[in-house]
């Protein structure tokens, strides 16, 4: 007894400590489900709340309810215009506060990779059209542009009815501009509630894209839909007003038309004029074979902005207020992030017309392989920010990033002409040119979706190999330090124009980073010449060093012999003119 006693008063207390431990960590976990239990909850309320508000306020009921509102609310010290800034615009932005302890609470469970994958539904990836204007429409998205076709038809059918209620019944034919300016401020209000999501989607760093985990690139699209429709519903707005003062005969003073309080027209003008010049140059033949032109004149929009809120006041300007503040905020975030500048450790120019840049990579920049970043160059423009896939994982280094950058345009011809010359000589010792870049970013998907399966398969053309470079790379580490990674079976289909381009594949030295990694990982290269039948003498060699390289990667070729076929191919080319 003596020795039981000793060994359960030697024991218990190791056994009880863990338990205790094992206890409190389950204990953490029900309490951070909780907490985000509770969080996504009250953020589909308000989100539900808010929609729904845009669909009753229209009927007579929600007439009722919004009267009843500003009478409540009025009193405060912010009058009528804060009684609408919080029944418009709070909603969304209470959803962006709340969504920042929800993604800081579940950010380390959404990077976890699971063993298994089963095939499920889902409506954010099932494509439902594919061929057709608006490109591939997942089952969400035609969700959304149907709920969002009826919320339109919606209001536009119960303004229109109250606009039929007041009209007299023996209505004279110089009147009929009533109808015509009734319709146009219904029209133009269901245009301010469309302008209330337009900002949404271009918020690049936005919590919201986050919450849904849709990235900026992807959303893009929701502001081009919804620009358009926009754009429209404002341009039918000014015409009605337009045709209703022609026939008044007043066309000129009510266009000049300001006042201090109230519905001012010119403002209204001005800003419609300005909207129109965003709406016809982003266009799509516009924006393509004119994109300075299209990008300069989108910078329109803060002038669109404020003669807009100039135009209906601050009191009606509040319904979309919220969309707006919070690209603003996106704004001038990514503003205070982009004003350091990055040195450019490194540059290669390949024979494809493509380079390679080696950049230092900001303390507070934390990318994946799937990530692209804008990359600016003060030296050619200010204004101008172009997005680039990154080419390197971050697992090949904390202090720098790769991008490859072909020469297609304009600006990369400005940017390789730049490098260029700063890289020669000058014989008259005059100051050679400086290169000042500036990074904004990551963006792109943060989830790690590449790990998270065992069968991939990559297709890209061109210069689009890039972010394959880096997901073979971050896969290749990943295999060699033994990190968590679930791809074993890897298919490239690359299809390029001519074959000077295949060197792009030898920017990532797989057999550097792993080893003899053929018997963790199946890797096979398909490669399709498209635009050469008989290539020059150069690019065979160059063609066929890149396929031995390629070979290297294989568990079964003779190392050695192959080696030795490369180093004769390296002395030929050194010596083919």
């Amino acid at each position: 007894m003596a020795v039981d006693d000793i060994l359960h008063t030697s024991q218990h207390p190791l056994l009880h400590s863990s338990g205790a431990h094992a206890n409190n960590k389950k204990k953490n976990i029900n309490f951070v489900s909780l907490a985000k239990w509770v969080l996504k909850f009250t953020m589909w309320i308000v989100f539900l709340a808010w929609v729904a508000l845009f669909f009753v306020i229209p009927t007579d009921f929600g007439s009722e309810l919004y009267f009843d509102w500003i009478g409540a609310t009025s009193e405060s010290p912010f009058g009528y215009t804060g009684s609408m800034l919080l029944l418009y615009s709070a909603p969304i932005i209470i959803i962006a506060l709340l969504a920042v302890p929800y993604l800081l609470i579940s950010g380390e469970d959404r990077l976890q990779l699971q063993e298994k994958k089963t095939p499920r539904f889902r409506l954010w990836t099932f494509p439902v059209l594919v061929d057709g204007p608006l490109g591939v429409v997942s089952a969400a998205e035609l969700i959304g542009m149907i709920l969002f076709i009826v919320f339109v038809v919606w209001d536009g059918y119960f303004y229109t009815a109250v606009v039929l209620r007041t009209i007299p019944d023996d209505i004279p034919k110089e009147q009929c501009c009533f109808i015509l300016i009734n319709l146009g401020h219904r029209i133009g209000t269901i245009g301010l509630y469309c302008l209330a999501f337009l900002f949404l989607p271009v918020a690049r760093g936005s919590v919201l894209l986050r919450l849904i985990d849709i990235p900026f690139e992807q959303a893009i699209r929701y502001h081009v839909w919804l620009g358009h429709f926009t754009m429209l519903l404002f341009t039918l707005h000014g015409l009605l007003f337009v045709i209703a003062w022609t026939i008044e005969g007043t066309l000129l003073q009510e266009m000049l038309q300001w006042v201090d309080l109230g519905i001012s027209h010119f403002p209204g003008v001005i800003s419609l004029v300005a909207g129109l010049m965003m709406w016809m140059t982003s266009l799509y033949p516009v924006r393509k074979k004119k994109f300075e032109l299209f990008y300069y004149t989108h910078q329109l929009y803060l002038i669109f902005i404020v003669f807009l809120a100039l135009h209906v006041g601050g009191f009606i300007f509040c319904i979309s207020a919220g969309g707006i503040f919070l690209f603003i905020l996106d704004r001038f975030l990514r503003f205070c992030q982009s004003r350091k500048t990055v040195d450019i450790i490194s540059i290669k120019c390949l024979p494809c017309g493509t380079m390679e840049l080696m950049l230092s990579k900001p303390a507070n920049l934390r990318y994946n392989a799937l990530s692209f970043i804008f990359l600016q160059v003060q030296e050619l423009s200010w204004l101008q920010w172009h997005p680039f896939s990154v080419s390197s994982s971050p697992l090949d280094g904390k202090y720098h990033l790769s991008i490859l950058i072909k020469v297609i345009g304009e600006w990369t011809e400005k940017l390789r002409g730049n490098i260029l010359n700063s890289s020669r000589v000058d014989l008259h010792l005059r100051p050679q040119t400086k290169i000042t870049a500036s990074v904004e970013g990551p963006y792109g998907h943060e989830l790690p979706y590449h790990l998270m399966y065992e069968n991939l398969i990559l297709v890209a053309g061109g210069v689009g190999i890039s972010p394959f470079l880096a997901i073979l790379s971050d896969i290749l580490h990943r295999t060699r330090e033994g990190k968590p990674c679930l791809p074993r079976n890897i298919l490239i289909v690359w299809a390029v124009k001519r074959s000077n381009e295949l060197p792009l594949l030898s920017t990532n030295d797989m057999e550097l980073i792993c080893p003899f990694f053929s018997n963790k990982l199946n890797l096979e290269i398909h490669i399709f010449v498209t635009r050469e039948s008989q290539p020059p003498l150069r690019v065979k060699y160059t063609r066929l060093r890149t396929l031995l390289l390629l070979c290297l990667t294989t568990a079964t070729c003779q190392f050695w012999l192959v080696q030795e076929i490369i180093c004769g191919l390296d002395y030929m080319l050194s010596h083919l003119h």
